[in-house]
């Protein structure tokens, strides 16, 4: 009996004794982290230098915790793991935006940041966690997740285990998949999941760490463009797709797996929708099926959006159903999310021609206004070309004459969108404009796209009493005015939606749907 209590009492040390070294394990554990994002449209005639890939604000160090702790983000997503598995984190440097192609210069300056922190701290950390977008490329690469993986790879060697979360419309490549160790994505659009994604990144990469867990990742190009239009997964047919999706994953036992909708104003042999799978086994099987479902719905991933006329009249039919509530008119074709120019006249010039009642548009980017509107202050008027003034496609700039200035504030708020929710923005000086009945909102900074209802508040203008409210965007702004709006319409006004806008010229082809006899077999 003696001799069982004794063996009893060392069986307990021992187990003790092995917590004690998986704790002190987890402790010690330190791991490099942050973020180098960009969606480049390689559309775009001009060229994203650092400080327009900064506009949202960048973070070096310790300033990453105190942005994005709680936050909801794929920074934010990392950082919560890390504190729930208690690992200490190495920050290096978070920025993310979308625009025009970037300069080889900004891009060598960041990755200079990361690189900077990465060889300073060699040999503290045991694996490296990067948030990465998917989509990004600049003047001396068509990849920049692979170069940017590259760079750190030449760092620590090819052994080093490294996860990264990416987003949803990024256009996948095999060497993204060589160079890293789990690619990670969000699922919905709005992404309002993307601390998930930072989430399963971090947690996976830290199991990897304690030998829990040996992930291989297999990915799948589908020869499809998926219209944005309908890539909303609040609504058919992405809704279904995207819980077919996630019902896979949890009936096979994957770690994860994600349909990249693909960036389409990318004109590169990569652009295009794929399918990767994260699992210990079975994940190229997976990847593969998954991919059939999704092309065996490829007709219904086409798309509709009408021109600016036929959006307004849309827009003034739902207004006049029962029901309280503004109308949404989102222009889709000029999406600064997307790296369009965000001063597309082509909706507002629609809107002023009609001089709609109780019509308010948010916003709209051209600095020279709105420093001239903080020039002759509220009450004044301004009289100049506002907008259409970075291409021919997006429409000629608009005359105005004696716009009367209404309010005026420095651009600096707070979001209050689910995606976004907690974050800084600021959208510079701005002004809201009086044009006849129509009201318009100008910025000097080019931030993103219309999130929430906060470019209207800053300004004084209160969205719930109005009737047409006009924002550049695509899906995201639904986050915060789908469950606010009496009806949504979109808008286009360069042929976004059946991809006439782009003149493609390195994509893969065939591609469905601008080639209709497409085929495509996913296991060959």
């Amino acid at each position: 009996m003696m001799q069982q209590s004794a063996e009893n009492r060392s069986a307990i040390d021992d187990t003790i004794a092995l917590e004690q070294r998986v704790y002190e394990k987890e402790v010690s554990m330190k791991i490099l982290f942050g973020m180098i994002s960009h969606e480049s449209n390689t559309f775009a005639l001009d060229t994203g230098d650092f400080k327009r890939w900064a506009s949202n604000g960048w973070s070096v160090g310790e300033e990453i915790f105190s942005k994005y702790r709680n936050k909801i983000s794929y920074p934010a997503g990392m950082i919560k793991a890390a504190e729930e598995y208690g690992v200490e984190l190495i920050p290096t440097i978070a920025l993310g935006n979308a625009g025009p192609k970037l300069t080889k210069e900004a891009v060598e300056y960041a990755i200079g940041e990361l690189i900077k922190v990465a060889k300073e701290r060699k040999g503290e950390y045991a694996g490296i966690c990067l948030g990465l977008h998917g989509a990004g490329c600049a003047e001396h690469t068509d990849d920049l997740e692979a170069y940017t993986l590259e760079k750190v790879r030449e760092v620590v060697g090819p052994d080093m285990p490294i996860t990264v979360s990416l987003d949803l419309h990024g256009n996948i490549t095999p060497e993204m998949v060589e160079l890293s160790n789990g690619l990670f994505s969000c699922k919905l659009y709005p992404h309002i999941d993307e601390t998930d994604a930072g989430y399963l990144a971090m947690k996976t990469l830290i199991r990897m760490l304690r030998g829990e867990a040996t992930p291989q990742t297999s990915l799948v190009q589908l020869p499809l463009l998926v219209s944005s239009i309908i890539g909303c997964t609040l609504n058919e047919p992405m809704k279904s797709i995207t819980d077919y999706v996630a019902d896979y994953v949890a009936k096979h036992g994957l770690i994860d797996a994600t349909f990249f909708h693909g960036f389409n104003p990318a004109d590169l042999p990569c652009t295009g929708a794929s399918v990767v799978v994260v699992a210990e086994k079975g994940g190229k099987e997976a990847a593969a099926e998954i991919a059939r479902h999704i092309w065996d719905k490829r007709e219904q991933l086409k798309g509709e959006c009408p021109m600016p006329d036929v959006a307004v009249d849309r827009a003034l039919a739902a207004l006049k159903k029962p029901g309280t509530g503004y109308i949404v008119i989102n222009e889709a074709s000029d999406n600064p999310g997307g790296g369009m120019p965000g001063n597309a006249t082509h909706l507002l010039r629609e809107i002023l021609s009609r001089n709609l009642a109780k019509a308010i548009f948010g916003y709209i980017y051209d600095p020279e206004i709105a420093l001239l509107a903080h020039k002759v202050g509220v009450g004044g008027v301004v009289s100049g070309l506002l907008g259409g003034k970075t291409d021919k496609i997006h429409g000629a700039p608009i005359e105005l004459h004696n716009a009367r200035v209404c309010a005026l504030s420095d651009g600096n708020a707070t979001f209050v969108s689910p995606m976004m929710e907690g974050l800084p923005v600021c959208y510079g000086k701005t002004a809201r404009l009086r044009v006849g009945n129509v009201e318009i909102i100008v910025t000097e900074n080019f931030p993103d796209q219309t999130y929430d209802d906060r470019p209207f508040l800053l300004t004084g203008a209160d969205i719930t009493q109005y009737d047409i409210i006009c924002l550049k965007s695509v899906n995201h702004f639904r986050a915060f005015f789908q469950p606010r709006a009496k009806a949504i319409v979109a808008s286009d006004g360069i042929g976004i939606a059946n991809f006439g806008c782009f003149n493609y010229q390195k994509i893969r082809r065939p591609i469905y749907p601008i080639d209709l006899d497409t085929t495509f077999s996913p296991l060959t």
